[in-house]
């Protein structure tokens, strides 16, 4: 009983000495269940302290919120809105929280946009990633382009986005043709395109589609505006079915100026599957063959700046390092071409950024150690 008692105030003492630390998006910097079940009584406890403090409420919400990654049936996100519900109803942070729970599938009612519109009139002058990112997605699935403009340009210009993430996302709309569409789902693969067309004013001809939102009128009729043409309405049948059905109309339409990121998921792309080709950072349709393969050497060696991925002079988001590995995975084949070409210059030149993208990066030595092996 000594023993057991002795092991239980070890483990509450472990449990009081957790500090609580600013949960970052795990875009940013992964962590595993057990951190985030830490940091969420460590905030808990700091709302209990001060319970006018937002910044505890907030980091309070993520913590809960994202041990959602890990266990879907964790009722914490929820029970941590509804604690914020009571102590701070007409803040700022209760608004975001409420929406973001509501888009999550864990709010306490089903209808955000009351509690987005009031966030938008309650918006801090000093904004962190996570406001940035809800409202430039929140405006977007609304089709309101012009207020999703000025903070995809706030958030471009306030510097706080991983420069890896703009580059990558750079030099896919880099290897597109003028005009091209892109289909694409995820903050890293939608978002800092918007923040370069917004910020940068670069690549504003081509037209990024966001797969997910095509389930939102709002959005369907806005897109529905710019491309000229009239999307189906979201019928009776499966998700995947509706979505299909939403793609295959601007296909339709647009033919080969249509792309899809590589980064979207394999069954959004499965009815076309034969007439897709990579042209390197994404794949194009066309009803015909062509050679890709010179359309991925031009993309390479005259579009993408590829320079960056030989050093960085700061620490890295997680999304940003699995961006830089993810080049080696999809240019490989380039250096088997070159070497067969027995184009020494070239094959050196790629080989050497395509080693430093992987080898850059902090992800585990067993999934760096496998994209490697590609370059051999």
């Amino acid at each position: 009983m000594m023993v057991l008692g002795a092991l239980m105030a070890f483990a509450l003492n472990m449990t009081a000495q957790t500090e609580p630390v600013t949960i970052e998006s795990p875009l940013v910097t992964e962590k595993d269940f057990v951190w985030y079940t830490n940091q969420k009584e460590a905030w808990k406890a700091e709302t209990q302290r001060h319970p006018q403090d937002e910044t505890a409420w907030l980091n309070y919400y993520h913590a809960a919120r994202y041990m959602l990654w890990f266990d879907v049936n964790d009722t914490s996100a929820r029970q941590a809105v509804r604690e914020m519900q009571a102590a701070i109803p007409d803040k700022y942070t209760y608004y975001l929280c409420a929406y973001c729970a509501i888009q999550s599938g864990h709010g306490l009612e089903r209808d955000g946009n009351k509690y987005a519109e009031e966030a938008l009139r309650h918006l801090p002058a000093r904004m962190q990633f996570f406001d940035y990112t809800t409202w430039v997605c929140y405006l977007a699935m609304k089709g309101q382009e012009e207020r999703m403009a000025q903070m995809a340009k706030r958030f471009f210009d306030d510097g706080n986005f991983s420069e890896a993430v703009l580059r990558y996302n750079y030099n896919e709309l880099s290897g597109m043709d003028e005009g091209g569409i892109i289909i694409a789902n995820g903050d890293m693969a939608i978002i800092p395109k918007w923040l370069i067309q917004e910020g940068m004013g670069r690549h504003r001809d081509k037209t990024v589609v966001c797969a997910m939102f095509l389930a939102v009128t709002e959005y369907r009729e806005w897109l529905s505006k710019k491309l000229g043409i009239d999307l189906p309405e979201w019928g009776s049948g499966s998700y995947d079915e509706n979505l299909h059905r939403m793609l295959q109309a601007i296909i339709d339409r647009f033919g080969s100026k249509v792309y899809f990121s590589t980064t979207v998921q394999p069954e959004l792309m499965e009815p076309w599957k034969q007439q897709l080709y990579n042209e390197g950072l994404t794949l194009k349709y066309s009803k015909k063959p062509y050679d890709n393969m010179a359309v991925k050497r031009r993309n390479v060696e005259e579009r993408y700046m590829l320079e960056y991925l030989l050093v960085s002079f700061r620490p890295e988001w997680t999304s940003g390092q699995n961006f830089s590995a993810n080049y080696a995975v999809l240019l490989a084949d380039l250096l088997q071409y070159y070497e067969r070409k027995h184009d020494a210059k070239h094959y050196d030149w790629l080989m050497r950024l395509l080693m430093s993208g992987v080898s850059n990066t902090s992800i585990d030595e067993e999934r760096k150690q496998a994209i490697m092996q590609l370059l051999k």
